[in-house]
C-alpha cells in the first residue's frame, strides 16, 4: 500500500473535527446494526463506528482513501470493516435495505446539487436509516463562521461553489427533502456549525 499525502492532510485536517461528533453518530448505532459510511475518506469515522456496530462498509470514490483507509485498518487490526471503490451515486451493487444504517459526514456541501441528491437517495434505498452529518444552517455569525468560510474559500473551484449554493439552499434540510429522507432529529454541535441528523 503506497503512501497518500491527500490521506495525510486529511487525517491532520477533517479527523480531528469529525472526531468531536463522533459520541453525537455513535449515540444512534446499536450494535447489532451494519453500517455503511458513504465518501468514508480515510475511513476514520468508519473505524470508530466499527468499535459498537457489527459490521461497517466505508466507500468512497478516491483510490487514495480507500488505499489509507485499508491501510489504517490493518495498522490497528480492526476486522469488522471492509472498505470499497465505489461511486456513491450508484450503489445498485447493493440491495434495497441491505444496511441498516447510511451515513455521511462533510461530504454533501461538497458536491453538485443534483449529485447530493442522488447520493442521499441512494443511501435511503440502501438503508433503512439515515445519518447526514454536515454544516448547520443558519450558522450563527461570529469566530467559527468566519473560520468555516475561510476554509472553504480557500479550497476553491467546484468546491467552494458547492458549499454556497449548500448553503444557499438552507443547507441539509433542502437535500434530504429532495432525496425523500424525512428528518427525525437533529443534533447541533461546534457552537452551532455542524449538524447531525437522522432520518428515514
Amino acid at each position: 500500500m503506497n503512501f497518500s499525502i491527500n490521506g495525510f492532510v486529511y487525517q491532520v485536517l477533517i479527523d480531528p473535527i469529525l472526531l468531536r461528533l463522533y459520541n453525537t453518530i455513535l449515540d444512534n448505532i446499536d450494535p447489532s446494526q451494519r453500517v455503511v459510511d458513504v465518501a468514508c475518506g480515510t475511513g476514520s469515522q468508519a473505524m470508530a463506528i466499527a468499535r459498537k456496530a457489527i459490521h461497517v462498509t466505508g466507500i468512497d470514490l478516491s483510490e487514495e482513501m480507500i488505499s489509507t483507509a485499508r491501510r489504517a485498518a490493518h495498522k490497528r487490526g480492526v476486522i469488522n470493516v471492509q472498505f470499497e471503490l465505489r461511486d456513491a451515486s450508484n450503489l445498485s451493487a447493493y440491495e434495497n435495505n441491505e444496511f441498516d444504517i447510511a451515513i455521511t459526514s462533510m461530504a454533501v456541501h461538497q458536491f453538485e446539487s443534483s449529485l447530493a441528491i442522488t447520493i442521499l437517495s441512494e443511501m435511503k434505498r440502501i438503508a433503512s436509516k439515515v445519518i447526514i452529518v454536515d454544516y448547520n444552517y443558519p450558522m450563527p455569525k461570529g469566530f467559527s463562521r468566519l473560520v468555516v468560510k475561510s476554509i472553504e474559500r480557500f479550497a476553491g473551484g467546484d468546491h467552494y461553489r458547492n458549499f454556497r449554493k449548500y448553503m444557499g439552499k438552507d443547507g441539509i434540510h433542502y437535500f434530504a427533502e429532495q432525496a425523500g429522507v424525512e428528518i427525525t432529529s437533529e443534533v447541533i454541535r461546534g457552537n452551532g456549525v455542524f449538524v447531525v441528523v437522522v432520518g428515514y
